[in-house]
């Protein structure tokens, strides 16, 4: 299958082309597809990462590319596509959605800088954490009410959750005062009055 780059050029699908963009950016790879009206070229090559089992795939856009030249055609025939599993893909969408949903959630209305920064500490580990009005709940047991110190945290006595929680929030406070105190000690501009 042949793909028209522009007036009277083709490529054969699998041939291996070299691109050199506007900024002097040499691309190589297997023409995978292109795109007549946006002059788009998608171009695979082996993974920036070493990984053999992947492949880096890039789109090109022909219109800011200085030269294109076909580094050794295919004679092959452009393998079959394989069948996308449109259920696995669903899957993956609907997880998205739900995560950027959860992530929605994780933002406090009407709360103080402090209290979102508390919740961002509590929330890095335990993901079930959620805002009603301006309490924090965690995993459905700990109640965090303002102003979010370690002394307003009410739940279940010796619960691990109420206890990890505690531990979170006494961590959150110590770095803080240490970002504090080190914002205290940092160099300021000073000027100097003359008499």
């Amino acid at each position: 299958m042949k793909i028209m780059a522009q007036e009277g050029e083709y490529f054969n699908i699998g041939s291996i082309v070299s691109c050199t963009t506007c900024y002097n950016q040499k691309l190589q790879g297997e023409v995978l597809a292109f795109d007549v009206e946006s002059k788009m070229l998608a171009i695979k090559s082996s993974s920036a990462s070493g990984k053999h089992n992947v492949h880096d795939v890039r789109m090109v856009n022909l219109n800011y590319c200085s030269e294109v030249k076909v580094v050794k055609e295919s004679d092959d025939p452009p393998p079959a596509l394989s069948n996308l599993n449109l259920q696995k893909l669903n899957n993956r969408l609907n997880a998205s959605k739900e995560e950027k949903r959860k992530r929605i959630n994780y933002i406090g209305i009407g709360v103080s800088d402090e209290a979102q920064k508390v919740f961002n500490a509590i929330v890095k580990t335990l993901t079930e954490s959620r805002w009603e009005g301006k309490n924090i709940i965690v995993m459905e047991e700990v109640t965090i009410r303002p102003p979010y110190g370690v002394d307003d945290c009410q739940g279940k006595q010796g619960s691990q959750v109420l206890n990890h929680v505690k531990k979170i929030i006494q961590k959150h406070v110590a770095d803080e005062a240490q970002r504090d105190q080190r914002k205290s000690m940092s160099p300021s501009t000073v000027t100097s009055l003359k008499s």
